[in-house]
């Protein structure tokens, strides 16, 4: 058993809850990609009532099922996993996700070979096969305008603004890059140096966690990179928790809140600083017109601004 657990390069750990369908297409891609790449798989599920725990049970490759009585949220329960992680590397991997081949080994030779770098992802695809721009600069004022899914960024794509922000969707060719941040759809992190940094900030709800959890990586003296040759596919916004109005405000809700905290504490913003004010004001406006939108085209806006 020690053996085996020194051997094992990814811990895989996956948060769920009711989403059994798109769990079983994940754990079955990272069957289809694990074989010359040892991984242990850890699926912490948040109270399931689907048949999510069977899916796990019948998947192709074994699985730790770490089953909480409800749900204890989607951070703290990224760090039940993290605690059971043997593996060199600690994957943050979204249960509405499917690796493409070859992303674990291109992964796992790429950070073998840059000891340099605290964490990486593959590069994370829309459904259609388009970039979906998460591997990102932290985002400026005026990304609160010219953001990820903005209206103003599908109208004016080429504008400064995105281009600077989303540098990722405009990088070119396969070569490693480095950026500010990445997403938890999938983030891969040394399994010591998330120990150490005692893992994902449990202050924060569901969103941005990503971003505050690399700028400690980068704090702590280690680059971050996107691995454009490792490739994945995310399925955002379809994995069930935004399909009624009340759903997508409480995410609108959540997702501003948490691009509060990750401003404030990516730039160590003390209570009187007046830009903490302003963000707070800001988001909260934001927060407002989204949810506004939201009422009026239910089907269509999603809780960070976009549509799915």
């Amino acid at each position: 058993m020690e053996r085996a657990a020194r051997d094992v390069s990814f811990s895989i750990v996956i948060v769920n809850m009711n989403a059994a369908d798109f769990l079983e297409k994940c754990l079955q891609t990272i069957a289809e990609t694990s074989a010359d790449v040892p991984v242990q798989t850890i699926l912490v599920d948040n109270g399931s009532t689907d048949r999510s725990l069977d899916v796990a049970r019948q998947a192709p490759l074994p699985v730790t099922v770490l089953r909480q009585d409800r749900n204890i949220g989607y951070v703290p329960a990224n760090n039940v996993g993290l605690r059971e992680a043997t593996g060199k590397y600690v994957m943050f991997l979204n249960n509405d996700t499917e690796l493409h081949p070859g992303c674990l080994s291109e992964l796992a030779r790429f950070l073998d070979g840059r000891l340099d770098v605290g964490a990486a992802s593959p590069q994370i695809l829309n459904s259609d096969g388009t970039d979906q721009g998460c591997a990102r600069r932290f985002p400026s004022v005026a990304n609160g305008l010219f953001g990820r899914r903005s209206v103003l960024t599908r109208l004016f794509p080429n504008n400064p603004w995105s281009k600077r922000f989303m540098v990722g969707r405009h990088h070119q060719g396969d070569d490693p890059f480095e950026v500010e941040i990445l997403s938890a759809a999938c983030l891969v992190v040394r399994t010591d140096l998330a120990k150490q940094l005692r893992g994902m900030d449990e202050d924060f709800q569901l969103y941005w966690v990503c971003a505050e959890m690399c700028s400690r990586v980068r704090a702590a003296g280690y680059k971050v990179n996107c691995v454009p040759r490792a490739r994945l596919t995310h399925h955002e916004g379809k994995g069930g928790s935004t399909k009624t109005f009340r759903q997508r405000s409480r995410m609108t809700i959540a997702f501003n809140r948490d691009a509060y905290l990750a401003y404030v504490k990516v730039h160590g913003l003390s209570p009187r600083n007046p830009r903490r004010w302003f963000a707070a004001a800001a988001l909260s406006v934001r927060a407002g017109c989204l949810m506004a939108l939201q009422l009026l085209r239910p089907q269509r806006a999603t809780s960070s601004g976009g549509r799915n």
